[in-house]
Parts: C-alpha cells; sequence; structure tokens
C-alpha cells in the first residue's frame, strides 16, 4: 500500500479529493473518499462492479455533487454549467446520440471552441483529426451516423470527443476498451501516454487489470464505495488487486478450466454452421450438448455475424435447436428494456415456461428474479430501475435472463464485457455447470484468454475459419498466432 505523501511531487495535485460521501436515499454509494490525482500522471482505478467507481467519476467530472466531502480541480472547487472547467469524460456506456452524425455529436460538446458560422467544417475537420491521432487508419467518417457504426467505431467516437477541449486538464476513460480490439487498444493507451508527457492528469477506470498495470502510474482499489488501498502499479500483480478489491473468488488456472472433449466425440450434432475455411482448417463449426464453444480470433472477423446466424436459424444456413436464447453484445441498444425493472428484464425469455394455460405465475416469477438477482449478487436488487445500475451489474441481468430462459443453445456474444474479475469467474462456473445440464453454449469473447474455458474455439479470420485448438490447446498465443497466419501467408 502507497500513502499519497511517498510520491514524488510535481507541482502539487490536480485533483483533491477530501472525504467525498455520496447517497440516494438510503443507498451509499461512496463512503468518504479521500484521494489525490497529480499532473502528468495516469491514475487506475478498479474494484467491484458497484464499488462506486462510475459515481465517482461522475462527481469528477461535476455532473453530481458530492453528498458531503469536496472535490478541488484545479483550484476549482464548485463546477459550473457543463462540469468542472478542463475535466472530460469518455463514458462506459457512450453519451452519443446515434441518430446524429459524428461531426454533429462533437459540435454539441464542443460549441464554446467553434464558429458561429460554418461550424459543420471545422467541427467535421477536428473530429477526423482527432481520431486518426488516437486511432490511426480508422474508417469513422465525420458525416458518418452513430447509428450505422459498429460498437468499437461508436467507442472511438465517444472517447475522441472527449478530447476535443482547448483546455483540456483532466480525462476520464470509464471501461474505454471493452469493446476496442487490440489494435485500437494499443493506439489508445499510446495516446494515454502522450497526454500524461505533456502534464495532464488521466484516470483510467477498467477490469482488465493487465492493461491498468501497463499504463498506469498508480491504482486505486475502491471497495463498498470506499478507498480500500493504493498502490505503485510497478510494484503490484493482479493477484494483489484481486485480493484487495475483496479476494473471495480468485480465477484459477485449473478449476472452471474445460478439459476439452475428444475430436472424436460421437455425440449427436446439434449445432452446425458451414464456413469458408483457411487452408485445411475444418468447413463447419459443430456442437454437440453439453459442450462450450468459442469464437475466438481478432474482433470484427465474423464471430458476431456466426451467433447471428444462429439466432435466426434460416432453413438451410444452419443447424441449430429451436429453443436458443441470445445475449447480443450491444447492452444498450440491443440487451437492456431501459423503462422496465432489473426483474422485468431478467423474466422476460421465461415467461412462457413459467405460464399455467397462459396465465402468469407471478410468485414464481418471484421466485426466479429473486434467485438469479441472489446468485450473481445484482446490486440494487430485483425492483430496481436497469438503467439505475452500473454496467457490469446491467450485464449480469442480461446474462441471468440468457440462462433463466429454457433454451437448449445458448448464444453469447462476449457476456462479460465490463463485469469484474470476481464475478466472471463465477459466470465462468455457471457456464460449465449449465453446459453440465446438457446445454450447447456458443461463447464469442474479445479477451482470447476466456477462451481457454471452452471445449474448443474456432479461431476466425476475415469470416473464415483460420484453425480450431481443443481444450488445453487453447491458449492467447495459440489464438494469435492462427489469427496472422493467413495474413502471413498473403503477404509472402
Amino acid at each position: 500500500m502507497l500513502p499519497d505523501e511517498e510520491l514524488p511531487d510535481q507541482g502539487g495535485p490536480l485533483v483533491r479529493v477530501t472525504d467525498a460521501r455520496k447517497t440516494y436515499g438510503p443507498t451509499v454509494a461512496l463512503k468518504g473518499v479521500t484521494m489525490e490525482v497529480r499532473r502528468g500522471e495516469v491514475l487506475g482505478i478498479v474494484g467491484h462492479n458497484g464499488a462506486g467507481k462510475s459515481t465517482l467519476m461522475r462527481a469528477l467530472s461535476g455532473l453530481e455533487r458530492p453528498t458531503s466531502g469536496s472535490i478541488e480541480i484545479d483550484g476549482q472547487t464548485t463546477p459550473g454549467a457543463r462540469g468542472f472547467a478542463g475535466v472530460r469524460m469518455a463514458y462506459q456506456e457512450g453519451s452519443l446520440a446515434a441518430e446524429l452524425t459524428v461531426r454533429d455529436n462533437i459540435a454539441f460538446s464542443s460549441a464554446p471552441w467553434l464558429p458561429r458560422w460554418r461550424w459543420h467544417r471545422t467541427a467535421a475537420r477536428r473530429a477526423g483529426e482527432r481520431l486518426q491521432e488516437i486511432f490511426p487508419g480508422n474508417d469513422v467518417g465525420a458525416g458518418d451516423f452513430i447509428d450505422d457504426l459498429q460498437l468499437a467505431s461508436r467507442q472511438m467516437v465517444e472517447i475522441a470527443r472527449a478530447t476535443l477541449t482547448d483546455d483540456l486538464r483532466l480525462l476520464i476513460l470509464d471501461e474505454p476498451t471493452e469493446s476496442l480490439s487490440g489494435g485500437a487498444v494499443d493506439d489508445l493507451y499510446d495516446y494515454v501516454r502522450k497526454l500524461r508527457a505533456r502534464g495532464l492528469g488521466v484516470i483510467l477506470v477498467s477490469h482488465r487489470l493487465r492493461e491498468i498495470l501497463g499504463v498506469c502510474d498508480r491504482v486505486i482499489v475502491l471497495k463498498d464505495g470506499a478507498v480500500a488501498s493504493t498502490h505503485r502499479a510497478g510494484e503490484v500483480t493482479e493477484r494483489d488487486l484481486f485480493m484487495a478489491m475483496g479476494g473471495e473468488v480468485v480465477v484459477t488456472e485449473t478449476g472452471t478450466e474445460a478439459p476439452g472433449r475428444a475430436e472424436d466425440d460421437t455425440g449427436p450434432v446439434t449445432v452446425r454452421v458451414p464456413m469458408k475455411t483457411v487452408d485445411r482448417a475444418p468447413a463447419e463449426i459443430t456442437a454437440r450438448r453439453g459442450e462450450v464453444i468459442g469464437l475466438a480470433g481478432i474482433a470484427g472477423q465474423g464471430q458476431e455475424q456466426v451467433l447471428e446466424r444462429l439466432w435466426r436459424g434460416r432453413a438451410g444456413d444452419v443447424q441449430v435447436e429451436k429453443a436458443r436464447a441470445y445475449l447480443p453484445g450491444d447492452r444498450q441498444r440491443s440487451g437492456i428494456f431501459p423503462l422496465w425493472s432489473v426483474a422485468r428484464n431478467l423474466s422476460i425469455t421465461a415467461l412462457g415456461s413459467l405460464a399455467r394455460n397462459g396465465i402468469r405465475q407471478q410468485e414464481a416469477e418471484r421466485a426466479l428474479v429473486d434467485r438469479w438477482v441472489d446468485h450473481l449478487k445484482v446490486r440494487g436488487g430485483a425492483k430496481a430501475a436497469i438503467t439505475g445500475l452500473s454496467g457490469g451489474n446491467q450485464q449480469k441481468v442480461i446474462v441471468a435472463r440468457a440462462f433463466a430462459s429454457k433454451a437448449d443453445t445458448i448464444l453469447l456474444d462476449d457476456p462479460f464485457r465490463g463485469v469484474d474479475i470476481h464475478t466472471k469467474s463465477e459466470l465462468y462456473q455457471l457456464i460449465r455447470e449449465e453446459a453440465a445440464g446438457g446445454r450447447t453454449i456458443i461463447w464469442y469473447s474479445s479477451e482470447n484468454s476466456e477462451m481457454r474455458y471452452c471445449d474448443r474455439a474456432y479461431v476466425l479470420r476475415a469470416g473464415q475459419i483460420a484453425g480450431v485448438l481443443h481444450g488445453r490447446e487453447i491458449s492467447d498465443e495459440r489464438i494469435i498466432a492462427l489469427s496472422f497466419a493467413e495474413a502471413s501467408e498473403d503477404a509472402a
């Protein structure tokens, strides 16, 4: 643990938070947080879902006032109409207007530095320049509508927009890489290091502890709305952070990890997806009852399209059982019902199986919801509004919704995006238990390391199968090797 006074002096703190508390009625979100961010520092913030991270970030950006305590940012103690001057935040769930263009979204948040006339041209130019500066080679156009962009591209715009101000002093990145591919992640962190070199402050909130330790100078662990500990990034391990966050559940290299099935398994095939293939790779994706099948590889190589084909299940296109459940990757657009409570969001897929003679059985529904809320420790409870939950807790609800159904086949599109490491380990175990009960699970993850919990992983490249790995063969290194093998051959 590292007291702030042991840090080298860099001209005084840019941000000073003193005994900040925040309550929402009986709910206590922050319990006396005291912390600092120094100029030219990248500070990591980690903790369980519901630890208070998002509440603290909203308070630092000036969107919310602490119930008590104080926040001072570069001499300011009171935020203005647009929050604290020089503080910008890229949000985990996105804050873009989907029906507007990239240029228009930039203009709305950057009006002070735009000319009154012909602002469209200036906004488009600045947007394009900043997107290329942070994410070189991206294909996002200033005139593109947000609703037409892929999730990763929308996240790029979200991040670029947050940096577009002439007086940037503190940049807050809330789970910025959950929807980005490896190359874009590297580009983002290269840019963060440039901001640090210019003397700006950056706060990085992420569940990806390897990234936190790779780019941050210090790491603060939040637990139950309070600072549990502070560490120098170079003097702490991922396991140390796991334990500081609670330590009740620790991901191990064994236990829930899949042993893999024999290649000549003769059980009946329940899922079959014809595919184009690279070289000698299989020409189809197959799965049997009780198997967990991974769709691996670099993001955007056709994994989501495979899941969509299975979900739509058009005759002649794929073989898949009729009863299936689908967890979409874009939580905000396709996952949650924003006007509904946690209970209604969770139980919607199970209503038919719980009904008797077409009549809802509310007691059975409540029992189902309570069981999953307790099992996954959904913060806020069944009656809470789904939009009042943190992103990770929203993700728990839609994961529970898929498994609460009676579906034989479960389709999961990046199901653990924004979920803390302890919850992930519980969900890995859940997947193995459901597979042991006879369900077929097809799973895509943007984190290749998660594929080791699968029985078999198909590595996709440009919509084709580049290779297949079984059980303990599955590793980050092998997935990456297969992902780039075709590119190497083409280059030659």
